[in-house]
């Protein structure tokens, strides 16, 4: 194996995220580039660590055992840096304390977390510390909290990691959407059917494809997303149905691009927590972010998700 250069530090992380992901279709959306970029990526760092590190055929993506191994390396190396950054800044002043919050998109508009007030108020209490916000996929927050690569977590949080410490912040609902060129946003819900929603083109939120698929009878996914942006706008082209928070939907609703399908029979119910590793550095500044969120959330309470 060849010594890594400096722009190998890239092809990592990009190869971490493509594991995130489980597979390049979900990464190239993730890092914005061409799916023949991403491979062309990956196999530039096979060819520099000399193993095949996933195989990506007919059958799927799926990790080869060099490529778990170098993933799971990968992990602590760049735990490492972040820890080796954040030393240097303090043994030689002249760098910040950074917070790294990670959070979902349209977390913004759910009112019942108040982010942008807590992040207000925690400004106003520690304004030296520098907060690292990332808009990330449902699926890999909870995780980069656990492995170190974020401090906070805030959203539909679900695995129960250990050693990380949950609130939760409120529950959020979700309805069944369609947009106003579809063929149903003119029907009376009465004239819809469960038949008629089997048959629907029917787009899934890829972090909780068993839970869409499977919620209401066995649906047909004619479409996945990995952020509620990406299911706007497959809703708002006219030829899917798919499950939007309301508080997200709320204000294609009010220009009247979309409506709610049958509101009191097709809902789910999501709930969103903070999430936080109490151990290790910047305890104190963790917790009073932690703090900050909770104090301004409508309904919050200590949970155990083992």
């Amino acid at each position: 194996m060849r010594r890594l250069s400096t722009i190998d530090l890239r092809l990592l992380r990009i190869f971490t995220t493509v594991v995130d992901c489980n597979g390049f279709q979900k990464a190239q959306m993730a890092l914005n580039i061409a799916q023949s970029t991403l491979s062309s990526h990956i196999a530039s760092l096979e060819a520099k660590l000399g193993s095949k590190l996933c195989d990506r055929g007919r059958g799927g993506f799926k990790l080869t055992q060099a490529g778990q191994e170098t993933y799971d390396a990968i992990q602590a190396l760049l735990v490492s840096i972040e820890g080796f950054e954040a030393r240097m800044g303090r043994v030689h002043g002249n760098r910040a304390q950074v917070l790294r919050v990670t959070t979902i998109d349209t977390v913004v508009t759910y009112h019942e977390v108040r982010l942008v007030s807590a992040i207000a108020a925690f400004h106003d209490a520690y304004p030296d510390v520098a907060i690292d916000l990332e808009i990330a996929s449902p699926q890999s927050i909870e995780q980069h909290v656990a492995e170190g690569r974020r401090d906070i977590a805030i959203g539909p949080l679900a695995q129960a990691l250990p050693g990380l410490q949950y609130r939760s912040l409120g529950t959020e609902t979700h309805s069944l959407y369609c947009s106003r060129s579809h063929p149903w946003f003119e029907r009376d819900d009465t004239t819809i059917s469960h038949a008629d929603f089997l048959s629907a083109h029917f787009s899934v939120r890829a972090y909780r494809y068993f839970d869409d698929v499977y919620r209401f009878g066995r649906a047909t996914a004619n479409a996945s997303v990995s952020s509620m942006e990406a299911q706007e706008i497959l809703v708002l082209s006219g030829k899917y149905i798919g499950f939007l928070p309301d508080h997200a939907a709320e204000r294609w609703v009010k220009m009247g691009d979309m409506r709610a399908v049958k509101p009191k029979e097709w809902t789910v119910n999501s709930r969103f927590f903070i999430a936080h590793d109490p151990s290790g550095d910047l305890k104190t500044i963790k917790q009073a972010f932690v703090q900050k969120v909770i104090s301004r959330a409508r309904a919050t309470e200590s949970v155990s998700l083992g």
